[in-house]
């Protein structure tokens, strides 16, 4: 059955009308509200959604009266198809090679990023600096390439399972972040910075978020090593892990926090696409911190765990 002409008129407006900035934008918002709602709903059924590894395996079976429940059967059903924990690595993967993958077009001249760097310039506000562009794009990929190498050479291997739709979810995430590192500075990219009179010297916003970025992205790596370090199931408890429980979840905040003051554009303290992806990681990895203290209280007991904060000093 074809769409009324009308409607097909709508779509095509939006289309047409919204900026590629406004579509990295709305994958963060409804990504955003999706891991919002998904708290609003039985535990149970949340469980099934959120929890992997060790935490999962309480959710996979249930109470007895939650198998008689339709949400429960219909979340058990949706999340029947499990992939290796393992493949967290196709995050990075793809991270380091659309970094690539778009750095290849720009220096080649390829008609795609020309398309859309052209459509965004033409309604674009403040553009970010060339050099910044350049900036924030080699610390996405140092961090793409870091975690990357982190997964083949420091972290254990794991035999845990992982719903495929957060393997899918996390795909198109930093699928997503690989052009929302550079879209707001589109018109930086088609025209010379002189044109445009976009300073190339950095603002102290971003000379902070530079420092941010950086703290965050050392101290995820002593994270790292020391989580590899542990027997399994421990409960970490040196370093940033002494006062919070998903200490390498502080960090990758204030790496993407650190980002979008990077690459905020003049005149802004942070980069609004930027923010939107912050927002996504704040509350995507706040859900899975809940459940980690929750789950270290059960098996280590609450008196060890109680004191620390799950990822946000003095917030949360």
């Amino acid at each position: 059955m074809a769409l009324p002409a009308p409607l097909l008129e709508i779509i095509a407006g939006v289309i047409t009308d919204t900026a590629p900035s406004q579509w990295c934008q709305a994958f963060f918002a409804i990504a955003t509200i999706t891991a919002l709602s998904v708290q609003l709903i039985p535990k149970a059924s949340q469980s099934l959604l959120l929890d992997y590894g060790p935490r999962a395996t309480q959710a996979k079976y249930g109470a007895p009266g939650d198998r008689t429940d339709w949400l429960y059967t219909s979340v058990r059903l949706v999340t029947a198809v499990q992939v290796p924990h393992s493949w967290f690595n196709h995050f990075y993967v793809a991270s380091v090679a659309a970094s690539a993958f778009w750095a290849h077009q720009y220096f080649a001249g390829r008609s795609l990023l020309l398309a859309i760097i052209t459509k965004q310039a033409a309604v674009e506000g403040p553009s970010m600096g060339k050099e910044q562009v350049w900036l924030v794009w080699i610390l996405m990929a140092l961090q793409g390439g870091r975690r990357l190498f982190e997964c083949f050479y420091v972290m254990k291997p794991s035999r845990s399972k992982m719903w495929l739709g957060h393997w899918a979810l996390g795909l198109i995430y930093y699928l997503d972040m690989s052009v929302a590192i550079w879209i707001e500075g589109s018109r930086s990219l088609l025209h010379s910075e002189a044109d445009l009179a976009v300073s190339s010297r950095f603002s102290t916003s971003q000379l902070v978020g530079i420092a941010i970025f950086t703290t965050g992205w050392l101290q995820q790596h002593k994270c790292h090593q020391y989580l590899a370090s542990l027997k399994k199931y421990t409960l970490p408890e040196q370093g940033l892990f002494r006062h919070i429980v998903c200490a390498h979840y502080t960090c990758e905040c204030l790496i993407y926090g650190g980002l979008a003051m990077a690459a905020a554009p003049a005149g802004r303290w942070f980069n609004r696409t930027l923010i939107c992806g912050l927002w996504f990681v704040v509350v995507n990895l706040g859900s899975t911190a809940h459940g980690t203290k929750k789950w270290y209280s059960e098996k280590f007991g609450e008196a060890r765990v109680a004191p620390k904060w799950k990822m946000i000093p003095f917030v949360f």
